[in-house]
């Protein structure tokens, strides 16, 4: 997979090229799911209107890698394989989405009121009748895979210390908050783009593409815009972090001068955000984050062993 995108630095003015979708904003969806994923309770809504536009560039960037391989092997649509070739070589986020849609065909199954003992049996005797994505999954990855490093993923059980870290920030957020303020967070927490997935269609422009994407590839996608938003959250907070400057550390300062510097140079002090005490995520925050992501910046920045990559590389796969 070609790793690089089209650099959000650059989209987050030029408002990520989009042409029909461009009336179409998921910044109100994207401050409630950014709040249940770590920032203030009252996201800012420059920030969240950054998030978008790096979101929307990195999935239209994705969709068109996608839409070249469908086309490559003579499909009609873009489909779930399409994806899951793209995603291939990051073990961790492929066992990621496999996880999601092994759980998407258990939801299935769930509304259709089968019981858990047919849930049970199905899984015992290998029975993909209801297991469409994880079947389309399994097939697929079993043609690619010369090791059998993929197709051991679906019996992997390994603890995902992202999510593992997720939980527990959860857990820390919702620690002060009283009865209203928790059932809001709770509220965001079961947000997602799959749940507008007319609004997320139209927001990709598909209906201009010659080649479109499928019901289970729209579903892997929505997937991902999620997973970009929450390793943007990730990402910057990790960032605000690093700009604490943290008594007794000799490299509080030259972290944070190289902050400011790019800072400076990259933005003015009012598009960094209008709240500048606020404890909610700054759109400076994001940008710096994009910014090591894409970089190599050293053996001491806490991004480098996790997020390597040469150029700007997508957030989701």
């Amino acid at each position: 997979m070609n790793n690089t995108a089209a650099s959000p630095m650059a989209t987050a003015t030029s408002s990520s090229g989009r042409s029909a979708g461009k009336s179409i904003s998921f910044a109100a969806e994207l401050q409630s799911m950014m709040f249940s994923l770590g920032d203030a309770r009252r996201p800012l809504h420059e920030t969240a209107v950054l998030v978008e536009d790096v979101v929307h560039t990195q999935l239209i960037n994705l969709l068109q890698q996608a839409a070249e391989i469908s086309q490559l092997r003579g499909a009609r649509v873009i489909s779930a394989e399409d994806l899951l070739f793209l995603m291939r070589k990051d073990k961790k986020k492929l066992r990621r989405l496999l996880k999601y849609m092994f759980f998407r065909d258990y939801k299935s199954k769930i509304v259709k009121g089968i019981d858990e003992d047919d849930l049970l049996e199905d899984k015992l005797s290998g029975s993909n009748n209801a297991n469409k994505r994880q079947k389309i999954a399994q097939d697929f990855l079993n043609s690619i895979d010369q090791t059998g490093e993929l197709l051991a993923m679906f019996e992997d059980d390994e603890i995902d210390e992202v999510k593992q870290e997720r939980m527990e920030r959860a857990e820390r957020q919702t620690r002060s908050m009283d009865s209203a303020q928790y059932a809001e967070f709770c509220e965001s927490r079961q947000l997602s783009f799959s749940k507008k997935a007319s609004k997320f269609r139209d927001w990709l422009d598909c209906s201009s593409m010659e080649i479109k994407p499928n019901v289970v590839a729209m579903e892997i996608l929505a997937y991902l815009a999620y997973e970009t938003v929450a390793q943007l959250v990730d990402l910057a907070l990790l960032v605000r972090q690093d700009m604490v400057t943290k008594a007794g550390d000799p490299f509080s300062h030259a972290i944070s001068a190289t902050f400011i510097q790019y800072h400076n140079s990259a933005e003015s002090t009012a598009a960094c955000g209008v709240e500048a005490h606020s404890d909610a995520i700054q759109p400076c925050h994001i940008r710096e984050a994009v910014r090591r992501y894409g970089h190599k910046i050293g053996p001491l920045s806490p991004f480098t062993s996790a997020y390597r990559r040469n150029g700007m590389a997508f957030l989701a796969c």
